[in-house]
């Protein structure tokens, strides 16, 4: 190869290499377009992710249990799940026989609908196996087996259902707070207040379980109730206690010393000592009455039983247009004035001639009866 060559081919061989490194890169770039039907597409895809997980909150949110309720928002942290699974007949009876028992079926508005009170209607096995704390029976054959032998209640239906033996005594078929104040009396004597198992809200998954334990050898106890607050559920970390009977209620409280949960010492009285003491403390404005005796359905409180939709005295709900109801109002003496900030205030010309104090004395006579007591529901 000549000298006068060599440049010539170094040049060709150059420009191939441009060449080929333009093809290779022309084959990753991507057109203008392409990228933005990518990006199209991405976009896409993300706003469907979003409407999946809004659908899948939604969907949840919407979820019945298998009672046909709502899960509700609750603090409290009980979780019956962490119980080992058994067959024990034993404690299978128990169980069953405490839900069907005075100390929790007047008080269990679901399951007194469910037995229709002293009608005595019979339960499904497989409604009542959907509780939490029936969860962990194994077999399902295992609890129609142990329920033979009850001495409360009898199978029915073939054994797929249960009764009690004997109805509840107060002709009585429709819950009401009424009725659950009057086997909480009865179960008075023979109950205790008991404070300081954890701080307020310091409850965790076995609390209930372990305070149940802990109960247990000063027995028989018919219920252990954990005390909460309204709504939220939280624990107080106090607990009312029905015994057996009033002597075993009087020997625990005649325990000297006193016992201790998990080496915390614990505030224990009877419980109508207690509830002696809070009405005091109520009527003498020391405490203010637990809003639970305001919300519908429970005792107690200025519009009664009404809940939501009534006003004082219960009156019903008045659904006229407001136009109409404002001239019926002015027509009736009533006067729109405004406040400084310009906000309108109906002031009714016959409160001008009843004073302050006597509305006070008033009103603080329609609310001073007892507050109702609260209970916890069943898990």
């Amino acid at each position: 190869m000549s000298d006068e060559q060599k440049p010539t081919n170094n040049a060709q061989a150059e420009q191939d290499v441009k060449d080929v490194l333009s093809e290779l890169k022309g084959e990753d770039a991507v057109p203008a377009e392409a990228s933005k039907e990518d990006a199209e597409e991405a976009r896409i895809v993300a706003e469907a992710a979003k409407l999946g997980e809004k659908s899948e909150t939604q969907e949840k949110s919407e979820q019945r249990d298998s009672r046909g309720y709502r899960p509700r928002a609750t603090g409290s942290k009980f979780d019956p799940s962490q119980q080992k699974e058994t067959d024990d007949p034993v404690q299978i009876r128990k169980q069953v026989e405490f839900y069907f028992s005075d100390s929790n079926l007047p008080m269990d508005k679901f399951l007194f609908t469910k037995v229709g009170g002293s009608e005595n209607h019979p339960v499904p096995l497989e409604l009542l196996h959907s509780f939490k704390r029936m969860r962990r029976f194994q077999p399902f054959s295992a609890i129609v087996e142990a329920l033979k032998t009850s001495e409360t209640l009898e199978l029915t239906d073939d054994n797929t259902a249960v009764k009690r033996k004997v109805p509840l005594s107060q002709d009585v078929k429709v819950h009401s707070q009424d009725l659950q104040k009057v086997y909480e009396d009865k179960a008075m004597a023979r109950s205790i207040y008991a404070k300081g198992f954890c701080g307020f809200g310091e409850e965790e998954a076995t609390t209930q379980l372990d305070i149940e334990a802990f109960f247990e050898p000063y027995g028989p106890v018919k219920s252990v109730r954990l005390r909460r607050s309204v709504p939220d559920k939280i624990f107080k970390g106090s607990v009312f206690v029905e015994f057996e009977s009033e002597e075993k209620q009087k020997a625990f409280l005649a325990l000297d010393p006193k016992p201790k949960f998990h080496d915390r010492e614990l505030l224990i009285k009877s419980k109508k000592e207690y509830c002696d003491e809070k009405v005091a403390d109520i009527n003498s404005g020391k405490v203010q009455a637990n809003g639970e005796r305001f919300r519908g359905g429970n005792r107690g409180g200025r519009g009664g039983r009404g809940g939501r939709g009534r006003g004082r005295g219960g009156a019903p709900r008045n659904d006229r247009d407001w136009r109409e109801r404002r001239d019926e109002d002015k027509k009736n003496g009533f006067k729109a004035n405004k406040d400084s900030r310009g906000v309108p205030v109906v002031k009714s010309t016959a409160d001008d001639s009843e004073s302050a104090g006597q509305k006070r004395a008033r009103d603080e006579e329609a609310s001073n009866d007892h507050p109702a007591k609260k209970v916890d529901s069943k898990e």
